[in-house]
């Protein structure tokens, strides 16, 4: 089973995706966390420069660096997919939400990622831009920096749960609270 932990910059993705990948250990499930981009590899190193500012790249490139910066995981995915819950901090479904705020076509950026491993529930994370600068107001990266970019961020990712059937949790509840909501819906998949 592939659960994507997905949502906006500062909503908790990463601190949610650890809990979860623990708690579901705890339960006795076989549990691997994988984070996307993963800035240790070659691709990945590319992302973070575009990232930090100090790469430029066309939208359709970096697009297309993150899906590739995906498949350089491939063979780990399916390795762990056999028998193990795979818990992504991220995953392709973010590249389709941050192309189509960024003007490319949904179905281009689809076929990115077409034949990745698919996933069997996506978990949507909803912070308001309020929120998400009031949590990390400093070293934001390219994408993070520009409030409006992150409406039409917030957007897309809502309009795409409502189409693709996501579960949606509010990401300004408590941590805890949050995170119980997640396993409660993982475990209820499992």
């Amino acid at each position: 089973m592939i659960i994507a932990i997905e949502g906006g910059d500062q909503a908790g993705k990463l601190t949610q995706s650890r809990m979860l990948a623990r708690a579901l250990k705890r339960c006795g499930h076989k549990t691997k966390l994988f984070h996307f981009p993963d800035y240790t590899t070659p691709v990945g190193r590319e992302i973070k420069g575009y990232l930090d500012g100090r790469r430029k790249h066309a939208p359709q490139l970096i697009h297309c660096l993150l899906a590739a910066n995906r498949w350089e995981k491939l063979h780990q995915i399916q390795k762990y997919q056999k028998n193990h819950t795979l818990v992504m901090n991220r995953y392709y479904h973010s590249n389709v939400v941050y192309g189509m705020a960024n003007g490319l076509n949904q179905k281009w950026l689809e076929n990115l990622d077409a034949g990745m491993p698919r996933t069997d529930l996506v978990i949507l994370l909803d912070v308001t831009q309020g929120e998400s600068f009031r949590r990390q107001r400093l070293r934001r990266d390219r994408f993070e920096r520009d409030a409006v970019f992150s409406k039409k961020i917030s957007a897309t990712y809502k309009k795409l749960a409502r189409k693709k059937r996501w579960k949606v949790i509010d990401a300004s509840l408590a941590v805890q609270e949050i995170h119980e909501k997640i396993l409660e819906t993982s475990l209820g998949r499992l």
